[in-house]
Parts: structure tokens; C-alpha cells; sequence
């Protein structure tokens, strides 16, 4: 079975991978660098580290983001740089 690369599908999968792998990436970069960014103000922790409930949505995020593509186009993509799978 062939994939055509150019259908709104493929490129809706290359945009979910990407969204939830860059989310993931950012929010650990902000938790090193002690920023107050993405998940910081979503949900306040009460010391200056990731919380369980931070820690929990940026996964679900990055793992939601990996179910919609395996239910899209059979492939979970969680490295976005790989391409989808004949």
C-alpha cells in the first residue's frame, strides 16, 4: 500500500508530530532554564519545578498528538523527522 505524500492527512500527521515532540522538547528546555512558559501558566506549581500535573499534561499532549497520527495514518510518529511507513 502506497501513501500519497502531497494528501491534507499526510500533512495534518507531519504537523501533529511535530506539535507534540516541540512541546515536549520546549517544556523540558523551560524546565532547565527556569522559565514560567507554556505549561507554567497553565498550571501553577507551587515551587519552581515541574509538577506532577505539568509533567502529566506535557505527555498527554506529546502522547495524544502520537494517537491521532496512529488513527490518522497507521503510524504513532514520535519522531517527527522519521516519514511515515509504506
Amino acid at each position: 500500500m502506497s501513501i500519497d505524500k502531497n494528501t491534507f492527512k499526510v500533512r495534518l500527521s507531519d504537523v501533529l508530530a511535530w506539535f507534540g515532540f516541540s512541546f515536549l522538547v520546549i517544556n523540558y528546555i523551560a524546565e532547565f532554564m527556569n522559565w514560567d512558559f507554556i505549561t507554567k501558566t497553565w498550571i501553577q506549581s507551587s515551587y519552581g519545578h515541574m509538577s506532577d500535573a505539568e509533567f502529566g499534561v506535557m505527555w498527554l499532549v506529546y502522547i495524544g498528538c502520537a494517537a491521532v497520527n496512529y488513527l490518522m495514518v497507521g503510524s504513532l510518529r514520535l519522531l517527527p523527522w522519521r516519514d511515515i511507513e509504506d
